[in-house]
């Protein structure tokens, strides 16, 4: 009988964990340097994907400084493999927030160097949930922050509320 409710119990468990949110190995952020110029059509980014991908694995609840910062920490490591700066990069997306010490609503999933206004820029997407409770991180952040000046350039979003 014990070890029939032992059982029983690892299976409950198993469920429950399989049914919270949680990355899967295929999730992890991109980060890419083009020469393409966005100036005329800065939606045209291609992060779309990855977006998605990142809102099937996450939700609101698992919003936290933590988790943010070990997909920039991802992030830094993959523009070293593309010979970026990791730290400019990290400074573009850290710039994008208003409150850097504040548990976010947003994390970043995608990075491309690339061209806005004359300006090499990072393009960085977002998902975003419009509350920790929010079982979707399906809304999206796009800015272009300025590779010299880490000034955000351009800023859309899905602005909705659930």
């Amino acid at each position: 009988m014990y070890k029939q409710l032992t059982l029983w119990g690892m299976l409950i468990a198993l469920v429950f964990s399989m049914s919270s949110c949680s990355k899967s190995p295929a999730c992890d952020p991109v980060v890419v340097v083009t020469d393409i110029d966005y100036t005329s059509a800065p939606l045209d980014v291609p992060y779309t994907n990855i977006h998605e991908v990142f809102a099937d694995n996450y939700c609101g609840a698992d919003l936290s400084v933590e988790l943010r910062d070990n997909i920039i920490t991802e992030m830094q490591e993959k523009a070293v493999e593309i010979g970026e700066n990791p730290d400019v990069l990290y400074e573009c997306i850290k710039a994008t927030y208003s409150d850097w010490n504040e548990r976010p609503h947003r994390i970043p999933c995608y990075a491309e160097k690339c061209v806005y206004e004359s300006q090499s820029v990072w393009a960085i997407a977002f998902n975003r949930a419009n509350s920790f409770e929010e079982a979707s991180l399906s809304h999206f952040d796009l800015f272009f922050v300025s590779y010299a000046t880490y000034d955000t350039l351009y800023h859309t979003g899905c602005f909705s509320t659930p």
